[in-house]
């Protein structure tokens, strides 16, 4: 499974084209291998907005895999 996220280590609400509670920060593969004690953490990487090859929005993935 890949998660791609905003990290935030508290969920935080961000503001969404004019809309609220559509979009948030939040430690959601922390969450999920909290819920889900099958579930480990294989890999993890940031993406970074002044990549100069990649640029893209700042966003963590997490791979995470059941055992």
């Amino acid at each position: 499974m890949l998660i791609a996220e905003y990290y935030n280590p508290t969920p935080v609400s961000v503001p969404y084209r004019g809309h609220a509670d559509r979009l948030f920060k939040r430690d959601f593969a922390g969450e999920m291998l909290d819920r889900y004690p099958d579930l480990e953490l294989i890999d993890y990487g940031f993406i970074y907005r002044r990549d100069p090859v990649f640029p893209q929005d700042d966003m963590t993935w997490f791979l995470l895999q059941r055992t």
